[in-house]
């Protein structure tokens, strides 16, 4: 099995996502762009959507890990600057 790297930009509103994944060094079967477009479940665990490559598309569902919600939530909690306004 052979492992492509890929770079990936985006965005995110509310629970709307939309992003680009173009593969580095590409074989030439992996030259083209994938956009995906999807939805956010409230909790924010999972996204679902669509996927388009030229004329091929399909459905794509990913879920985050536990531990990447409590790692994250830790990072986000760290790099928050205090406002020092009382609560």
């Amino acid at each position: 099995m052979q492992t492509i790297g890929a770079m990936i930009s985006g965005h995110r509103s509310g629970r709307s996502v939309d992003f680009t994944k173009i593969y580095i060094d590409p074989p030439r079967e992996y030259e083209n762009p994938v956009d995906y477009v999807g939805q956010m479940s409230r909790d924010g665990m999972t996204v679902t959507g669509m996927w388009s490559l030229a004329e091929m598309n399909g459905t794509f569902e990913m879920q985050r890990e536990e531990r990447a919600t409590e790692t994250q939530e830790a990072e986000t909690a760290e790099t928050v600057p205090a406002s020092g306004m009382p609560f």
